[in-house]
C-alpha cells in the first residue's frame, strides 16, 4: 500500500437505516339522536392528537412501521333550532411503508414515529337513515417514521502525515555579571545605560527608562 492512501475499515454502528411518510384519510361517524331529522352541522374541531406506539414489522411490501395513536373529535350541531355538541375519541392503527437505505442487513431495529401534519377535518355532513342519524367527519393526517438499527458501515481512514524534525540553533546571550574581558565581544554584549550616562539635555528623551527602573 502506497503512503498516504486511505484504508477502508468496516465498523458496526447504530444508524438510521430507513424512513417513510404517508398521508391517511378516514371517515368517522358520530351518532346523534334518531328523532332529530333536521340537523345542521355548525363546526368541527380535533384535539389531543398523540402517538402511543411504533413497531417495525415485515409485510408483503417489505418493512413497515405500525403506528398506534389517538385523538378527540368535537362536533357542534343544531337539531331543530337547538345547539348541541358531541365528542368521540378515535384510536387508530396505521402502517407506514419504509424505504431502506442500502441493502445491508439490520439487527435490533427500532422505530420512531412523529406527526408531521396534525389531524384536520376536510369535510363534515349528516347521514340519516330510518334507524339512526350520524354526523360523518372526514379526517386527514400525515405521519412519518424512521427505523434505527445496528448496521455495517465502511469508513475510510487516512494515515497521519509524518512530522519532520527540524533543529534550530542560536547564540546564547549571557547575563551582564558573567561577562569577562575575554568573552565580552561587541556582538554579544548588552548596551546597558544608567542615569549618569545621560546628558542633561537628553534626560527627558530617556526618562521612560529611568521611570520604569524606579517603579
Amino acid at each position: 500500500m502506497s503512503a498516504g492512501q486511505p484504508v477502508v475499515r468496516e465498523i458496526i454502528a447504530k444508524a438510521v437505516c430507513g424512513y417513510g411518510t404517508f398521508k391517511y384519510q378516514r371517515a368517522i361517524d358520530i351518532e346523534v339522536p334518531a328523532d332529530n331529522k333536521n340537523i345542521q352541522v355548525l363546526g368541527t374541531f380535533i384535539s389531543n392528537s398523540a402517538l402511543d406506539e411504533a413497531l417495525v414489522i415485515d409485510s408483503n411490501y417489505g418493512k413497515s412501521v405500525q403506528v398506534k395513536g389517538h385523538y378527540d373529535v368535537h362536533v357542534w350541531y343544531a337539531p331543530d333550532q337547538e345547539t348541541r355538541s358531541a365528542k368521540t375519541t378515535v384510536t387508530f392503527v396505521e402502517y407506514i411503508p419504509i424505504k431502506l437505505l442500502g441493502g445491508e442487513s439490520i439487527s435490533s431495529p427500532q422505530a420512531f414515529a412523529r406527526i408531521t401534519q396534525k389531524p384536520k377535518c376536510r369535510k363534515s355532513y349528516v347521514v340519516s337513515s330510518d334507524e339512526k342519524s350520524v354526523i360523518r367527519v372526514e379526517v386527514e393526517q400525515e405521519l412519518a417514521s424512521e427505523v434505527i438499527g445496528l448496521t455495517k458501515l465502511k469508513v475510510g481512514i487516512a494515515p497521519s502525515a509524518s512530522m519532520s524534525e527540524v533543529s534550530i540553533t542560536g547564540q546564547e546571550l549571557l547575563p551582564p555579571n558573567s561577562f569577562s574581558n575575554d568573552n565580552c565581544m561587541p556582538d554579544n554584549c548588552f548596551d546597558l545605560k544608567c542615569e549618569e550616562d545621560f546628558p542633561e539635555e537628553d534626560y527627558e528623551e530617556y526618562s521612560y527608562l529611568t521611570d520604569d527602573y524606579n517603579s
